[in-house]
């Protein structure tokens, strides 16, 4: 079972349950020996740090004395880990060696037998450059083995849960089709497997491909493992594309040939001897100095460098955590893959799937939208800001330039005369920007540096466009002059109520509709706040209908406020369906959880303002989406919506 907690981009605060044990994503497992003699690091700090590990059952499975204490004592008991055992069936000896001594469903039942929480299916790992029929041929099999191997766990009634990897090599429609097969199978996890070469060979782009081009058909309410990337400097990048779960091995073969790990790359100890200290303050480094620990016997020196790794890499997860938390995800990605060439083609080519990534990405964050590069220019907030103009139902509009010296907002740093133009700015990073929503969240709380020429011009294509597009209601300077002079005049200038104006162009950008009809915008009112100056909510006959929301000035209903949104909005906008059962839950304003969504309107956003409702469309309740419009009718588990207010028969 999987909940979202948290979020930013597609990356997933979340907290995953399996035999009553919880495992916080995203994480990382780290690899352990099922021989004990061969581990690495201590079990004791493992169990201190992890919530999870992955073993190979196909090495205990194929070592006499390690299966004798699995199958007699469990596999939990065999390597010491008291938490979420997941193992390897094999996959990664055949892709080695080209074969294996066991057979597809052998493994599944070893796996049950020994108590595993989570067995993988003995699928054909196949790498990215094989020719496209031979990685065809190995997805049929692999296919046929997930198909066997999920039926084997019915007909016998095994406990255990079970990954189902994503195969297809390089070929991206072979990844599409792979998770669209896999996903219609009742599997818990989805690790997309083979990408390791391609990480050995620093190929990132094609990783980030991958990874997308499964994640767009794989089911939303399941995690994803990244089987095989186990470098810190990879995590942000992949957390944020939606994979909710690593694997590293990494941590104990680096320290096998010297190399010490950090959250952008990888350095050598011998060449560190001669610094007076680590870049790091985990305990080792706090308690060594690089020459003494280059100068520890070579056992001891493998075991501390390998706990560094360890320490760093789980320091890195933590980091990310923070970030999604925060809302500040994107900003250590961009600055991660800025710590290699290669990672940040990786960042650079998934601005081709910006459609589907904006799906996912808040509507809000809590913290600032800081630009820090060109490839800032392709975040989605960017993006779902350019598609949102088209929300705003212009009469006439102006397209104008101000100065780069010009803070934002610009609507409260201009002198600009009240009349019912629509007055967009030129803007470099957020292409244009109507100065009656530009105290939205993210066009005024942004950060942006001076920019580069070429960075300047970024925008001029999409500025063209929808002046193209807009041809017949765009006026020139000489008719925007007319209509300032005209509204001017104080007789003319008292015709329009600049706040409700604001107001109503607010609405239509956040909700894609006209909410404030004419004879609505002559009854409401609205209300500053004394210490700001700034709107406060909206009223209609003293009643709060709206608050803007001090930290991305959003429209935030009321129950008044809610009841107008359902008489204006089409159903499904903006709506979850519920149960019936559970109708008197969300009266009383008590939170909706996934299992009981019925329906909603697909458009959904995570953290948009929704109105809950009941099959015949009838107003229940208003909160908030923790989940898109998808991930709504997928996710059976954990808290849909949050709520604001019920309203009561």
């Amino acid at each position: 079972m999987f909940e979202i907690k948290a979020r930013d981009a597609m990356g997933r605060l979340g907290s995953i349950t399996i035999n009553g044990k919880k495992i916080e994503t995203p994480t990382i497992m780290p690899v352990i020996h099922p021989n004990p003699k061969k581990q690495t690091v201590s079990m004791d700090l493992i169990n201190k740090m992890a919530d999870v590990v992955i073993t190979n059952s196909y090495i205990t499975y194929t070592t006499p004395e390690l299966r004798e204490i699995a199958e007699t004592k469990g596999i939990h008991e065999l390597i010491d880990f008291k938490n979420v055992v997941v193992t390897d069936s094999g996959s990664f000896q055949l892709s080695v060696y080209g074969d294996v001594n066991v057979g597809p469903m052998e493994i599944i039942d070893f796996q049950e037998k020994i108590g595993v929480d989570v067995g993988t299916i003995l699928d054909i790992p196949t790498g990215p450059d094989v020719s496209r029929e031979k990685a065809e041929s190995d997805l049929i099999e692999t296919f046929k083995r997930a198909e066997d191997s999920i039926k084997r766990r019915k007909e016998m009634g095994y406990k255990l849960a079970l990954n189902g990897t994503i195969q297809g090599s390089k070929y991206l429609d072979l990844r599409q089709k792979s998770a669209e097969v896999m996903g219609k199978m009742d599997f818990d996890i989805y690790p997309i497997g083979a990408v390791v070469p391609l990480m050995e060979d620093y190929r990132y782009r094609e990783v980030a491909e991958v990874i997308l081009n499964s994640k767009m058909h794989l089911p939303t309410n399941k995690p994803v493992h990244l089987f095989g990337c186990g470098h810190p400097m990879l995590f942000a990048l992949s957390v944020a594309l939606g994979c909710d779960l690593f694997d590293s091995a990494a941590y104990a073969l680096y320290a096998k040939n010297g190399r010490y790990l950090t959250a952008d790359g990888t350095l050598h100890l011998k060449d560190m001897k001669d610094l007076k200290s680590f870049p790091c303050t985990c305990k080792v480094c706090s308690e060594y100095t690089p020459k003494q620990l280059y100068n520890l016997e070579e056992k001891e020196k493998t075991r501390l460098l390998a706990e560094h790794n360890l320490y760093v890499t789980f320091e890195e997860i933590d980091r990310i955590k923070n970030a999604i938390k925060e809302g500040n995800l994107w900003e250590l990605v961009e600055e991660r893959c800025r710590s290699h060439p290669k990672l940040l083609n990786g960042l650079r080519v998934i601005s081709k799937y910006m459609d589907f990534i904006e799906k996912h990405d808040p509507v809000s964050k809590k913290s600032g939208f800081f630009y820090t590069g060109y490839e800032s220019m392709n975040r989605p907030e960017i993006y779902r800001h350019k598609q949102r103009l088209d929300r705003i139902q212009y009469d006439k509009i102006y397209v104008t330039s101000v100065s780069e010296n010009t803070s934002k907002p610009y609507s409260e740093n201009l002198s600009n005369v009240p009349c019912d133009v629509d007055v967009l700015v030129k803007d470099s990073v957020f292409g244009l920007v109507p100065l009656n929503i530009d105290t939205m969240y993210p066009l005024a709380q942004n950060e942006v540096p001076d920019l580069y020429d070429f960075e300047k011009k970024y925008n001029n294509e999409f500025v063209s466009e929808f002046n193209e597009k807009h041809a017949e209601k765009i006026l020139d300077i000489s008719t925007y002059n007319y209509y300032i002079n005209h509204y001017g005049k104080k007789k003319e200038c008292d015709k329009i109520n600049p706040d409700i104006f604001r107001i109503g162009k607010m609405l239509e950008y956040q909700y894609g509709a006209k909410i404030l009809d004419e004879e609505l915008m002559e009854k409401v009112k609205s209300r500053r706040s004394k210490n700001t100056g700034r709107i406060r909510n909206l009223l209609l006959e003293k009643e709060v209908l709206f608050t803007l929301r001090a930290n991305d000035n959003f429209l935030i209903p009321a129950k008044s406020g809610a009841e107008l949104l359902h008489e204006k909005l089409e159903f499904p906008k903006y709506r979850i369906v519920i149960d019936s059962s559970v109708e008197e839950f969300a009266r009383a304003g008590k939170s909706v959880y996934s299992k009981f969504v019925k329906d909603c309107d697909p458009e959904l956003r995570p953290f948009e303002e929704v109105l809950i409702v009941n099959s015949d469309d009838e107003l229940l309740a208003y909160g908030t989406t923790i989940l898109n419009g998808r991930e709504l009718m997928e996710f059976d588990y954990g808290v849909a919506a949050t709520l604001r207010g019920g309203l009561k028969k």
